[in-house]
């Protein structure tokens, strides 16, 4: 029998439990819900290097805010939407403790972007694109 962990989804969750130690947010794992939530969904697992003992692996997770704003999109609106991506971006930047405690390291929001739902114009979203590196030893 082959001996394997799912390091994928081990990175959502500790994505997952940085996110919300810090913030009050209702966080899924299936989509949106609420008036504003974050849905975290996976989107690569890629191979970097095969080691004699293991190998080294990349892990790409979207992180996805979104605001009902219930059809009033004004300046204040957008802020908000931008403060909760700056928050979250800052929670995984080098000089924070807040991955501290995960198997992977090098763990940053490598971008952001903003968007309006195109058939439900009242929904903004902030896309977050997360990477990180995990060395994994067979």
């Amino acid at each position: 029998m082959i001996d394997y962990s799912n390091k994928i989804f081990e990175v959502m969750d500790s994505v997952h439990h940085i996110i919300a130690k810090e913030m009050a947010i209702p966080i899924t794992y299936d989509k949106h819900d609420g008036s504003h939530s974050i849905f975290i969904q996976p989107v690569s697992d890629n191979l970097l290097e095969v080691l004699s003992k293991g190998q080294t692996r990349t892990y790409t997770i979207l992180i996805s805010y979104e605001l009902n704003t219930g059809g009033n999109y004004t300046e204040n609106t957008f802020k908000q939407v931008a403060n909760v991506a700056e928050h979250i971006k800052r929670l995984f930047a080098p000089d924070n403790n807040a991955n501290n405690d995960t198997t992977w390291h090098g763990g940053e929001v490598e971008s952001i972007e903003y968007e309006r739902d195109e058939e439900d114009e009242s929904k903004v979203r902030a896309l977050l694109t997360f990477n990180c590196t995990n060395l994994e030893a067979l």
